[in-house]
């Protein structure tokens, strides 16, 4: 019997009512959302034709992933040399699964890819796979990210700002930064949040919440509660932009009399929890190997 038909016989009424009863409730709970939503791209990225798509793509994925771990090391001896082969490619089989599932949610998926690959406790087929998710970013369009700017800020851009560079100078899962020069010439490193975060937020935790409960029902030794709750914490913390700012505050205080490490002021009166706007450094990444060499600076000896 192939993977697929054994697959077909998992699939019991447990797991139907299970699909269902997720694709239901998830299109439910998106349209009281839209409800409240603003602008549009918070409607787009809330709207039930959007999410509920993204919910029944991650079920899928999940329930494929772990019937692959059913069924492929059944009946192999525990400890055993091919009990570990196995193993090696059903993590690695699972984990490029996982890692299409983040690249087409996109959102707060590539962020959960994100924050598995930097767990020392997966698998290391995860941690590689995953870890390409750290380059991927699309930019939000400037028409969102600026009502993002002037409703927190509660003014024009043109009474704040002597320029504001349209396009972004680096990207992330939650945010993109943009230059911009002050009115008193100073330039500003602006990072703008993606508008409707709350909302996807809720609606991607509540899956994959539900989806970690369900694998405990469905499948009692694979628990991953822990891992729902660690994300929600951290991606609380990070939608808190006033909160990053004390934090760089504070590391600029521990590093006050090291002449090495700068840490960029933060513009008080233009942050919020959507905005942070801080100083502008210009620099090089520190992972930018051809500058080390062009500047002969030892890679090495700059880590210690």
């Amino acid at each position: 019997m192939t993977f697929k038909q054994n697959f077909k016989l998992l699939l019991t009424k447990k797991i139907k009512i299970l699909l269902l009863t997720a694709t239901t409730g998830t299109a439910a709970l998106t349209l009281y959302t839209t409800t409240t939503a603003t602008d549009s791209f918070t409607n787009k990225i809330t709207s039930p034709i959007h999410a509920v798509p993204r919910s029944s793509r991650a079920i899928s994925t999940i329930a494929l992933t772990i019937a692959d771990y059913k069924l492929s090391l059944r009946n192999l001896p525990v400890n055993s040399d091919s009990y570990y082969q196995k193993l090696s490619e059903v993590h690695l089989r699972s984990a490029k699964r996982i890692l299409k599932l983040c690249e087409e949610n996109k959102g707060f998926y590539v962020k959960a890819g994100q924050f598995v690959a930097s767990l020392k406790q997966v698998p290391q087929e995860y941690s590689l796979v995953l870890s390409s998710l750290q380059d991927q970013a699309v930019p939000c369009s400037f028409k969102d990210i600026k009502q993002v700017l002037q409703s927190n800020l509660g003014r024009d851009l043109k009474n704040i700002f002597l320029s504001f560079d349209e396009q972004p100078v680096a990207a992330a899962s939650i945010a993109q930064v943009h230059h911009a020069i002050l009115k008193d010439h100073q330039e500003v490193a602006v990072k703008v949040q993606y508008p409707g975060l709350e909302s996807q937020m809720k609606i991607d935790i509540t899956t994959m919440s539900f989806l970690s409960k369900s694998v405990a029902w469905l499948f009692p030794d694979y628990r991953f509660n822990w891992l729902v709750t660690e994300f929600r914490e951290v991606i609380s913390s990070e939608l808190d932009f006033i909160q990053e700012a004390r934090n760089s505050e504070k590391t600029g205080k521990n590093f006050k009399n090291n002449k090495f490490v700068r840490i960029p002021h933060v513009f008080w009166e233009l942050t919020t929890r959507q905005v942070l706007t801080m100083q502008f450094c210009w620099g090089h990444k520190v992972d930018d190997v051809e500058f080390m060499k062009e500047t002969r600076i030892n890679p090495i000896k700059s880590v210690y």
